[in-house]
């Protein structure tokens, strides 16, 4: 048996157990640092949608809250669709984070 060729072997598998290593560092530090960027955005949006949700069934109430929220609505069905945009916005970011660390 030709020991020089599994000694090859031995060396190609240390460095892509060593490559792959950085890859998954790198991939869990980008995953952290994404996370850490959505997490306000995360906060403000649950903080408007539970401000809201404390008016709810007052259409009048509801687009005034949106409105001390910056929320641009001119109706309760407007107000809808930008918080559903944008949770599923805030959705498609924390999908992006869990595939980096798939």
């Amino acid at each position: 048996m030709d020991m020089n060729k599994i000694d090859e072997i031995v060396e190609d598998l240390q460095r892509l157990k060593d490559e792959l290593a950085v890859k998954a560092n790198l991939g869990i530090k980008e995953a952290q640092e994404e996370l850490e960027k959505l997490e306000p955005h995360y906060e403000t949006f649950k903080d408007r949608v539970a401000k809201v949700a404390d008016v709810a069934g007052d259409t009048a109430s509801q687009l005034k809250t949106a409105a001390e929220l910056g929320i641009d609505a001119k109706s309760s069905d407007d107000l809808k669709a930008t918080l559903e945009l944008t949770g599923e916005e805030l959705k498609k970011s924390f999908s992006k984070i869990k595939d980096i660390l798939s």
